[in-house]
């Protein structure tokens, strides 16, 4: 499965310790603006976050792909007001070599949605591990447990109730 993912879902997915394994199973793409949301900005302003994504980036887990830019794809971003990042992750999405989009961002998810775009939040990226029987139930818990404190209620329950 080859995954966009926006600057929300890998920032979550760094810190509930889950970033590695899903960047190990599953083709993790970002365009160069969520690299710098999540890894030029923020290494300045010294958060460990962005080392660690970063090192996943040199480390070839995590690959950056420019954006083809596509005057139909720009008027739709426009037209729906998609913020910086993401607007570049549905630009990326929308080349047609990818599968789905991973997001948290739950405005941009409603969009997703409307279009009939697939998207994974981060735990269902987890979920989808475990599914996959990458990780079993005791892994997918403490991951989802480590997502608990960003991620809603709802998304967290029933995340657990998939892996149980």
């Amino acid at each position: 499965m080859k995954v966009v993912m926006d600057s929300d879902c890998l920032i979550k997915l760094t810190r509930a310790k889950a970033k590695e394994v899903v960047l190990r199973n599953i083709e993790v793409c970002i365009p160069p603006k969520v690299f710098e949301e999540t890894v030029t900005i923020p290494k300045d302003n010294g958060y460990p976050d962005a080392f660690i994504i970063e090192d996943n980036q040199t480390n070839g887990l995590l690959l950056i792909r420019d954006i083809i830019y596509d005057p139909n794809v720009d008027e739709m971003v426009n037209k729906l007001g998609i913020g910086y990042g993401e607007a570049d992750v549905f630009r990326l999405f929308k080349s047609g070599f990818f599968d789905i989009i991973s997001s948290d961002d739950r405005r941009f998810l409603k969009i997703m949605d409307a279009l009939d775009v697939p998207y994974f939040t981060p735990t269902a990226l987890i979920t989808y591990l475990f599914y996959k029987k990458v990780l079993n139930n005791e892994e997918a818990k403490i991951y989802i447990n480590n997502l608990k404190e960003m991620i809603s209620e709802e998304e967290y329950y029933l995340a657990l109730r998939e892996v149980e």
